[in-house]
Parts: structure tokens; C-alpha cells; sequence
């Protein structure tokens, strides 16, 4: 394996490796100390994942860690508003990977089980169920994976929308489906926060994040904060713009 690259920049950690693969099974072994570690010192591991194509295998390796499940609750950072049974759903998406095998024993907040419930009672339930598991004002999980759009957006925050709101949970628009949203004063109050990146498309989503400059409606990824280092696991191809 070829050595891994790790630069501090603005406030975020990089990790660089050399292609998926490598970034992959990085990401999953962090996570894996990271559940174990925490569990040694606290009753659950409060677990907020992201959706898409790019941490899929990351859950499936995790899905085969022997870990304990039964004390990990894990929630959506966002949703699309599509059935939980379509092939857009992120919900399918973990069921499929994260939730199997020893994952299956987890506890998943599904937010879209009751299909016929309107906005402002989906909402409200997600956050009932958040304070329910987090206990904390707001809420706060161990450890927040999220991902980066080629336009800069992270969970279902999409530029030059009303991301930054003085709320926990918002429904958004954006690549042409309406979606729900944890907002940046949940995912900013993660204890741990850990961006997952990967692909020549996102050279310039990248590039932008780490610019001290970078306006925060054009790249809504800029509005997590957090008082301690934010991680960035990325491979080569995603990093090629970057001057380090």
C-alpha cells in the first residue's frame, strides 16, 4: 500500500489515500476503533451516517465486524422523500449494507416508515426521536460520516438554499427530489465529524472546501464547524486540485 498522506489545512485533517479501495477500508477501520473505543467509556454509540454510492462498501465491511450492535443507534444525516422501498431511498441503501449481518442487530431511526404522515409531523418525529436518543440540546452524535456533492453540498444542505437555520431539521430541494435535512447546528455538534470523498468529480468540491475564502452559499459543506479537528478521508483522484 502505497503511505498515506495526512496534511492539516483550515481546520480540517486530511487523509489521503491512493485510490477507493484504500480510502474504503481506512474509513471503515476508523469507524471501527472509533464504536469500540467509545463503547469502553459510554452505554451507546450515537451513529449519523450518510447516503449515496460512495460509503456503500464502508457499511458492508463494517455489517461483518463482530461490534456491539444492540448498543448503536444509527440515524440519516438526510433522506430523499421517496418511498423506503425505492432504489432512491438512502434508508434501502443501509438496509442493504450497514443493517445486515452483525449490523442488523443496530438500531435505525427510519424516517419515512409512515408514508401517509405530512411534513410537519415527519419532522417533528425525527426530532423527538433525536433528543430521545441524544439527550443533549442539540442534538449530539459520536461521530458524524458525511459526504461531499460535486457542487458542494453535504447531506441534503444544497447551495444557495436556506441551510443555515435556527433549527434541527429542515426539508430542502435539491438534483431534483425534495428531501429532509439535519441542519449544520446538529451535524456541527457531532463529537467527531468525518468527511468521506472519492472521484476526479469532486477535485473542485474539494478544492472549495478547504478555501478559508469560499462563500458558504455556493458550498454549503463550509457550514459544519466544530471545535475539534474535522477529518477529510480522500483519495488521490479527489485531491489532485489541492495544494499541499
Amino acid at each position: 500500500m502505497d503511505e498515506m498522506i495526512e496534511k492539516v489545512k483550515n481546520g480540517y485533517t486530511l487523509n489521503i489515500y491512493k485510490d477507493k479501495l484504500e480510502l474504503s477500508t481506512a474509513v471503515f477501520k476508523f469507524i471501527e476503533s472509533h464504536i469500540i473505543n467509545t463503547l469502553k467509556k459510554k452505554d451507546r454509540f450515537k451513529f449519523c451516517v450518510s447516503g449515496g454510492s460512495t460509503p456503500k462498501y464502508v457499511y458492508q465491511l463494517l455489517s461483518k465486524c463482530d461490534l456491539r450492535w444492540d448498543m448503536v443507534d444509527v440515524f440519516l444525516g438526510d433522506e430523499r422523500c421517496v418511498d423506503p422501498n425505492s432504489e432512491l431511498s438512502n434508508s434501502l441503501m443501509l438496509k442493504n449494507s450497514l443493517l445486515t449481518n452483525f449490523g442488523s442487530k443496530a438500531f435505525f431511526y427510519e424516517i419515512f416508515k409512515d408514508l401517509k404522515a405530512d411534513d410537519e409531523a415527519i419532522k417533528n418525529h425525527f426530532i423527538s426521536k433525536l433528543f430521545e436518543k441524544c439527550g443533549s440540546n442539540p442534538p449530539s452524535f459520536d461521530l458524524t460520516l458525511l459526504g461531499l456533492g460535486d457542487d458542494g453540498h453535504t447531506a441534503s444542505l444544497f447551495p444557495y438554499q436556506n441551510n443555515n437555520v435556527d433549527d434541527f431539521v429542515i426539508f430542502n430541494e435539491g438534483k431534483g427530489l425534495k428531501r429532509i435535512s439535519l441542519t449544520p447546528k446538529v451535524l456541527s455538534a457531532s463529537s467527531k465529524i468525518v468527511f468521506l470523498v472519492s472521484g476526479a468529480n469532486k477535485r473542485i468540491a474539494l478544492k472549495r472546501l478547504l478555501n478559508e475564502k469560499e462563500p458558504l452559499d455556493r458550498t454549503p459543506s463550509k457550514l459544519i464547524k466544530s471545535i475539534n479537528q474535522i477529518s477529510i478521508f480522500c483519495d488521490q483522484e479527489s485531491a489532485k486540485e489541492l495544494e499541499i
